[in-house]
């Protein structure tokens, strides 16, 4: 009997294996920024398969075609002869007498140092140096159509001195190979991972371990130091999601650019995943990453609520190919974005004014949207004809939320908010139940016992395209809403960076507009219309250096710094001439649309309500 046993165990294991996608790679053997991969085909016994990369992932909102960077498909037999494949589309491969198939090979191409068209936003991209490799994996591997529920065995040989930074499983390897194991094509989509030298740094966060894994070209920025301004935020969160993070893991992969630009498309920015979020930085000051590091994870760790614990069929089944979106957009990034932001003032990260200025600038910016458009219609067409509105989501999204709180807040006397719909709709759904679109206005009802209420606020606010009802709203909690105000924040430029400057073709530079200048750019620096901005921080500001240049300046930023620009400016025989300008950055008054602030003479309830909603700030 125990040896009838093992056989049937033996048998299963190779069941197992046989039904598994196994993949190799190897790190050592790159050409032209290229990698050979090969995969071991599942025994599937179709006559016909189709092996796709995906057009689009979770978390990007925009198509790709990740297939363009695969060349050199080829299909073989167990006997290493080569079988017919066809390539119907970019993203499709068709292998013709597949039930023979025992092998494929390709070569891809990383997105980054590409001159293709559409070029993809970094952090959802791959990367292949000598010295660092990053696998955004649905740009390295593909899956069989129907079969992407199988698992996946990934085998990377690598250098001996680069470690893999990622949130899946290593089940095996050694000095210079890694084995990772997922249970499904979705899965490996969700673990990215980043070769690099091993800077890396972990700490508890409550129960839940968090490392953190840096590729700096230049050794300026450590993970070590990261940590002390990561670890608050998290801390902070734990204790907003009631005391406990509903994951046991979590990996910050940070990639920073030493040039700027970051290759082609100069984007910065991050992604996130359910246990892991993919960051691509700019490379400065380690206290300035810090600082962005930290900005940027208090929205991209709230993500582990939603969509990972709250999410609808759209996303739990996603299609790679031709993915259907959720008209929720409100929730996965909008409700993410405002407990991004809320947690910090509620756990006193930041005073209640900042917080305010903050929503207060999200309302001036939302301006520029479509107003007769829904948000659920804006959510479900966002990759077509409303994709130009889609960053809406950060703004109106978060806007959408706040109203939300006050609401729940004045409903409930103050005892129940938004972070308390969060926790109970992650019990009712959570990481393997997702939702019906269709029916998530009527569950949050149920959930909140404002069945009436949550009706009218999303058929007016959400499916509908009534204004918010910020100013009502914002009174019943103390806050004077005011159409014009004046508000003191720190001058980062000396003038308005979005509005305040046009572009010079014929000198390539950016000129300054004489009302884009505010009192520091103009009392301080000596700025006046008409500049041209030639160098900043003694850096000269070209195309291609422009963006890392005043993103650094922008994270590193803080009362006190000093500021030295040069700018070409006419003189009184209009030819231009180099003009030295020195000031120390300070907060001066600036007249803003949409001013929330304070209300000093609240009532009793109107005291009671503000505090519920934001913290008891006043104990500060």
């Amino acid at each position: 009997m125990k040896k009838l046993l093992v056989s049937l165990l033996s048998l299963a294991t190779l069941q197992l294996s046989a039904q598994t996608y196994e993949y190799k790679v190897d790190l050592n053997k790159t050409e032209n920024d290229q990698l050979t991969v090969e995969l071991n085909v599942p025994t599937l016994k179709q006559k016909n398969l189709y092996f796709h990369l995906p057009a689009m992932v979770p978390g990007t909102y925009s198509v790709y075609n990740f297939g363009r960077f695969v060349s050199e498909f080829k299909a073989f037999d167990k006997e290493g002869a080569e079988l017919s494949v066809e390539h119907p589309d970019v993203n499709t491969w068709k292998i013709t007498n597949a039930k023979t198939a025992a092998r494929i090979t390709y070569k891809v191409e990383d997105t980054w140092d590409t001159d293709k068209s559409n070029v993809i936003f970094e952090p959802a991209g791959t990367n292949i140096d000598k010295d660092v490799f990053v696998f955004n994996n649905h740009g390295i591997f593909g899956y069989f159509e129907k079969y992407e529920k199988l698992p996946y065995k990934i085998e990377v040989d690598r250098p001996e001195e680069l470690f893999g930074g990622t949130a899946m499983k290593r089940t095996g390897g050694d000095a210079n190979t890694d084995i990772f194991e997922t249970d499904s094509y979705n899965s490996l989509v969700d673990n990215p991972i980043m070769f690099s030298a091993p800077d890396t740094a972990t700490f508890k966060v409550g129960e839940t371990t968090i490392l953190i894994h840096t590729y700096s070209p230049t050794g300026r920025v450590k993970s070590s130091e990261l940590t002390a301004d990561i670890k608050p935020i998290l801390e902070a969160q734990r204790e907003y999601l009631g005391g406990k993070l509903p994951v046991d893991h979590y990996v910050f992969s940070l990639f920073l650019n030493k040039e700027g630009g970051l290759y082609l498309s100069g984007s910065a920015g991050a992604l996130e995943h359910s246990y892991s979020s993919f960051y691509c930085l700019f490379e400065g000051d380690p206290a300035g990453i810090s600082q962005m590091v930290r900005d940027v994870a208090a929205h991209e760790f709230f993500h582990i609520v939603t969509p990972l614990n709250i999410h609808s069929k759209e996303i739990h089944n996603f299609d790679f190919i031709n993915p259907k979106m959720s008209e929720h957009l409100w929730l996965y990034e909008g409700g993410t974005e405002y407990a991004a932001q809320h947690v910090q003032v509620k756990q006193k990260l930041i005073p209640i004014q900042q917080f305010l200025s903050t929503m207060s600038q999200k309302i001036r910016q939302a301006e520029r949207f479509k107003k007769d458009l829904s948000f659920t219609e804006m959510s479900k067409t966002c990759l077509d004809e409303n994709q130009s509105q889609y960053s809406n989501v950060y703004l109106k999204g978060a806007l959408i939320n706040m109203c939300l709180d006050m609401e729940l807040r004045k409903l409930s006397n103050g005892s129940y908010g938004t972070q308390n719909l969060m926790t109970d709709l992650s019990k009712k759904y959570g990481i393997n139940k997702a939702f019906k679109d269709q029916c998530l206005f009527k569950e949050i009802g149920k959930i909140t016992g404002y069945k009436k209420e949550m009706k009218t606020f999303f058929a007016k606010y959400v499916a509908g395209i009534e204004a918010l009802p910020i100013e009502s709203l914002m009174k019943d909690v103390g806050i004077d809403y005011k159409e014009k105000g004046i508000i003191t924040e720190l001058s980062v430029f000396g003038f308005d960076i979005n509005t305040g400057v046009t572009f010079n073709f014929e000198k390539k530079l950016i000129e300054l507009k004489p009302d884009g200048i505010d009192a520091f750019g103009k009392d301080v620096l000596g700025l006046q219309g008409g500049d041209l901005l030639y160098k900043w921080q003694d850096e000269e500001l070209t195309m291609q250096s422009l963006q890392s240049v005043m993103g650094q300046h922008q994270m590193s930023a803080k009362e006190g710094l000093d500021l030295t620009i040069t700018v070409l400016r006419k003189n009184a025989a209009g030819e231009y001439e180099e003009k030295e300008l020195k000031g120390a950055l300070r907060k001066v008054p600036i007249e803003v649309t949409h001013a929330l602030l304070v209300n000093d003479k609240a009532s009793a309830e109107q005291v009671k309500l503000r505090t519920a909603w934001l913290g008891d700030y006043l104990s500060e």
